[in-house]
């Protein structure tokens, strides 16, 4: 660990720290970026960098005018300014100390001129670390650097303080736990256990955002057990039902073990699919995990791959031969099979479920996708279908439509020439009983 990328990052925001410094305004790095270049993660392309002033948010915007490619003000009244220089986003904060009422889900913000204070506010020691530019001098009141040299994840004030200010830290808690591989103290779990219910005031959408960044990563199975010792997991699992979540704790414990790596196999996986392990292994139904997605309201396309990924991998518990055509209407419903299989076979370990026949179907699926792609196992348009059969649109079209997907489905793949022969076929079947 160093700052041996500091430099680089120093040179992109001297003209900014010039500019405030002429005007008699202090400019600091702070937050991700330093925690960051201590781990020696250097800048790409897409990396951000955060600042904080001393200078008022109407002073920023008037400072950086000139430089500035682009300016945006969307934060302003939460003392934020948002520029482009040399292409990069970067965001000036004002400092400020932001807290939350008992009730509220909005911030009360109020700006000073004292580094120290802004950071007392922020949520872990390893995030309220600064480094004023464009002299490169450490600010590190909370020790920061020693905390990440020894693995720990503290609160600069008291979790307590810190939790009560923006319960969505306790979220963040966990991600960083597993994403840093930091331990949090006793103090910090006992706090989150305590105050787990005013999780309940956050905006639901900083609640999937969180869910996202989580099981997003790698490894995320120290963060997720953070949320179950800590009832936090129970609170998501109950989030916006009459009652309580219908979950127990062995179940929870089970369901930790569902994003452990091994358990998938090999096959990278997508937050949807940890997501859909984690929770059908909790709550062990298919449409108790559907309905959680409601009441989370993830977006569309996430309570889709969800719910999909649920279906898919519950169907396969129900097969006991994976002959081909079997296997080929899996296909049809399972949108994304490697995943679908990760799902399951994870479940199996996690719920000590038939942990044989998800390795059995997983076999015969690939053996199977060795010589098919799935991609193929495309049915006529309903245009083709009416020319070919000298029809007009109605429920016969859905029929003919039926009669080709099983064909695919027994057969497998079928050109355009195979499958009108098929049609013809059932039509003239069809005429003749008639």
């Amino acid at each position: 660990m160093s700052f041996r990328h500091l430099d680089a990052v120093v040179a992109e925001v001297t003209p900014l720290a010039e500019r405030f410094a002429q005007a008699g305004h202090r400019l600091y790095l702070v937050g991700g970026i330093v925690r960051d270049l201590w781990l020696d993660r250097a800048l790409d392309a897409s990396s951000d960098i955060d600042l904080t002033t001393d200078a008022s948010p109407a002073t920023t915007k008037s400072l950086v005018a000139e430089l500035a490619e682009a300016v945006w003000t969307q934060g302003e009244r939460f003392g934020t300014i948002g520029i482009l220089l040399a292409g990069r986003e970067i965001e000036i904060t004002t400092h400020r100390a932001e807290s939350y009422t008992p009730e509220s889900r909005k911030p009360v913000v109020s700006f000073g001129d004292d580094i120290t204070v802004d950071l007392s506010r922020r949520d872990f020691t390893v995030n309220a670390m600064a480094i004023e530019v464009p002299g490169a001098v450490l600010v590190d009141p909370w020790s920061g650097i020693e905390d990440l040299r020894a693995g720990w994840l503290r609160t600069p004030l008291a979790p307590e303080v810190s939790f009560t200010d923006d319960p969505l830290r306790m979220m963040r808690a966990a991600r960083f736990a597993a994403k840093y591989g930091l331990e949090p103290g006793v103090e910090l779990l006992d706090a989150a256990s305590r105050l787990r219910d005013r999780l309940r005031i956050v905006a639901i959408e900083r609640i999937g955002d969180e869910l996202h960044r989580l099981f997003g990563l790698e490894h995320p199975g120290p963060g997720v057990d953070l949320l179950v010792q800590t009832g936090l997991a129970d609170v998501l699992l109950g989030w916006g039902a009459d009652g309580p979540a219908t979950t127990d704790r062995g179940r929870l414990e089970d369901a930790v073990g569902a994003v452990a790596p091994g358990p998938f196999g090999g096959t990278p996986i997508t937050w949807h699919a940890r997501f859909a392990a984690f929770a059908l292994v909790a709550l062990g139904e298919v449409d108790a995990v559907d309905d959680l997605c409601r009441r989370l309201r993830l977006s569309r396309h996430d309570s889709r791959r969800i719910s999909g990924l649920c279906h898919a991998a519950a169907a396969i518990g129900d097969v006991h031969e994976p002959r081909p055509p079997t296997l080929r209407r899996w296909w049809a419903t399972a949108n994304d099979p490697l995943q679908a299989l990760a799902v399951a076979r994870a479940r199996a370990v996690a719920a000590s479920g038939d942990l044989e026949g998800v390795e059995r179907f997983a076999a015969a699926h690939a053996a199977l996708a060795a010589t098919e792609d799935p991609a193929d196992l495309v049915v006529l348009d309903g245009e083709t279908i009416m020319e070919a059969l000298g029809l007009e649109a109605g429920r016969v079209v859905g029929d003919a439509v039926e009669v080709l997907r099983e064909a695919l489905f027994d057969e497998g793949p079928l050109d355009r020439e195979a499958q009108l022969t098929r049609l013809r076929r059932w039509w003239s079947h069809r005429t003749t009983e008639r």
